[in-house]
């Protein structure tokens, strides 16, 4: 009875430091909270079959080959250990792989969505730049024209200059 409380204290304990482990923040990189409906919109399956399957025969080769063991020291002709080990066994090596695949289905939609924000701030920072980009040539183009004017209408003055100082001398 003591093995098996122990062996459902270490199953919780697995499921409750590993769900608090590997939980990504909900946030981005700017702080901004990133919600549920994000994440379940671009979160797939693929891990939770991957890890169910995978991790359901590595629980069930295991944990056979412990119960066998625990069967030889046993003369059950039931094999009744063997069975019990198997099974238990399978079962929580099943219900962990199982979570493992939800959280890293979860944490890479998480991460998926973060990437999506950089490149949205970084979309927004090249279209400022180039908005900024053709602000200054405007100004530059202003200023030139400007600049232009200017030499234009002092011309114009010294040749009015000019003009009147021909009237007065004439």
């Amino acid at each position: 009875m003591k093995q098996k409380r122990s062996a459902i204290f270490l199953i919780v304990a697995l499921f409750a430091l590993n769900s608090c482990a590997n939980r990504a923040l909900l946030q981005d990189d700017a702080g901004r909270p990133i919600s549920e409906e994000e994440v379940n919109a671009r979160k797939g399956n693929s891990n939770f079959l991957l890890f169910t399957i995978g991790g359901g025969a590595l629980s069930f080769g295991a944990s056979f080959f412990i119960g066998s063991l625990v069967d030889r020291m046993t003369d059950d002709p039931n094999h009744t250990a063997l069975w019990v080990t198997t099974g238990l066994g399978t079962a929580a090596g099943l219900a962990y792989f199982v979570h493992q695949g939800r959280v890293r289905d979860f944490n890479l939609a998480v991460e998926q969505i973060r990437r999506e924000r950089v490149q949205g701030l970084s979309k927004k920072l090249t279209e400022e730049k180039r908005r900024r980009e053709q602000i200054e040539a405007e100004k530059r183009r202003l200023l030139e024209e400007r600049q232009r004017q200017e030499e234009e209408r002092r011309k114009l003055l010294e040749a009015l200059k000019k003009r009147k100082q021909k009237e007065k001398d004439q």
